[in-house]
């Protein structure tokens, strides 16, 4: 092989040429002797030599050793046998599913005479069982592969019981940790029928560290200061004898971006004209609350946020003012110097503490006058939340007490929570 492609160089232009021209590679002998050999394969119509078969197919991909002409249509390619080979590789594809069959042009692979067609036929042959040896195997390979299905089947079907015992498993989990909370001496400030274990051990550690920083933290105002600060709220038509104050934020609504899919935006105007979108969530049963409450109570909103955000909630939440007659704001509120908003009841100067009930979401916010305070679990956008709705039923009741913080004080016991150790 090596001493075929082995060539020397000559320094003629014109050799330069004709290689260039014929793209093919002469040694020395080849090319003295070519006008000679060519005259002779003209005359007679014998095989070329080894080597002159060589300098033909040179720039084919056949080698030296290869026993077959190229292709009659003069491509250059492999060989037929290398051919057919690939195309055994390509049927054995298809037959395990492989749909992307490349089209071969089989012209090029007609017997020319007798010998080439017994080959071809028995290369059929061969083909042929090929292909039904291939289809056995794979016929013993898929029932293998059915097996470990028919064995999974059934250790799913042994598994089911144990699937079964898991659910009731957990069953029994879920009814023991409502049967906990239920038996928890302060789950009654949870007014909903459910309650996550998670959640309600939040909710008590917030409202607990309110209570405590209110009863432990908080100095009074001077009763100046309380002066200085005092408004007179508006009243209905027909007088009701108790007033509610209800919080805004995480406890009639949720105030979220526009990322979070709000339910409502409004636009909110400040007092030199700036304006502001506002987005929000509306908690579950509000605007039956709010309906139902104002037939026992003056509504207020006692707000820690600033005048125009809560005037344009308020504006959506009631829009002809049936249910809500007034809204405190930020400003009415003592500032800590912690930065804490907290919200003195006593600033209201035309009503009586014995009265008086604000529900709020942070302990904190009545720490002045914790009896008078019912804490409520905060909301963010629970669609399934139903503790305005049961809400309802504990005001119900308070609103027929003579003094609410007496009642307040029993029922909801906030003043035990302060000392209960929390695990």
């Amino acid at each position: 092989m090596d001493n075929i492609y082995k060539f020397k160089a000559s320094s003629s232009v014109g050799h330069l040429k004709n290689l260039n021209n014929d793209k093919q590679f002469y040694s020395e002998e080849e090319t003295s002797k070519k006008e000679e050999e060519e005259k002779q394969l003209k005359k007679v119509s014998k095989p070329p030599s080894k080597m002159s078969q060589f300098s033909k197919n040179a720039t084919g991909y056949q080698t030296d050793d290869s026993d077959k002409e190229t292709p009659r249509n003069n491509k250059v390619g492999p060989s037929n046998q290398k051919v057919s080979k690939f195309r055994n590789l390509v049927n054995t594809k298809k037959i395990e599913g492989d749909n992307d069959d490349p089209n071969y042009d089989d012209d090029d692979d007609k017997p020319t005479t007798i010998q080439q067609q017994m080959q071809h036929v028995q290369q059929q042959n061969d083909d042929q069982y090929d292909i039904e040896q291939q289809a056995k195997q794979m016929q013993q390979k898929y029932a293998k592969a059915d097996k470990p299905k028919e064995q999974k089947m059934k250790h799913s079907n042994t598994q089911q019981p144990m699937d079964v015992n898991s659910d009731v498993e957990q069953m029994k989990n879920k009814q023991q940790q409502e049967g906990k909370l239920k038996n928890h001496p302060f789950r009654h400030l949870i007014y909903g029928p459910s309650i996550g274990e998670n959640s309600f051990n939040k909710f008590l550690q917030l409202t607990q560290r309110g209570l405590v920083y209110a009863k432990k933290c908080l100095k009074g105002p001077s009763d100046k200061f309380i002066k200085s600060k005092m408004v007179q709220l508006p009243e209905c038509i027909i007088v009701k004898p108790k007033t509610l104050l209800l919080d805004l934020d995480e406890t009639l609504i949720h105030s979220c971006s526009l990322r979070e899919n709000p339910q409502v935006t409004v636009t909110a105007f400040g007092d030199y004209g700036e304006e502001a979108k506002i987005h929000f969530n509306i908690r579950p049963f509000c605007a039956w609350f709010l309906q139902q409450m104002s037939q026992l109570y003056t509504i207020y909103v006692f707000t820690a946020s600033s005048s125009a955000y809560a005037n344009a909630i308020v504006n959506y939440l009631d829009p002809k003012r049936q249910w809500i007659l007034g809204i405190l704001s930020r400003g009415n509120c003592m500032e800590t110097k912690n930065g804490f908003f907290i919200k003195d009841l006593r600033i209201v100067g035309n009503k009586q503490l014995k009265d008086m009930v604000i529900v709020d979401n942070l302990a904190h916010s009545f720490g002045f006058q914790i009896e008078n305070g019912i804490p409520i679990l905060e909301w963010h956008n629970d669609q399934n939340d139903q503790e305005l709705k049961y809400l309802a039923t504990y005001l119900m009741e308070a609103a027929d007490q003579e003094d609410i913080r007496v009642f307040n004080t029993q029922r909801l016991k906030l003043d035990q929570l302060i000392e209960y150790s929390l695990e």
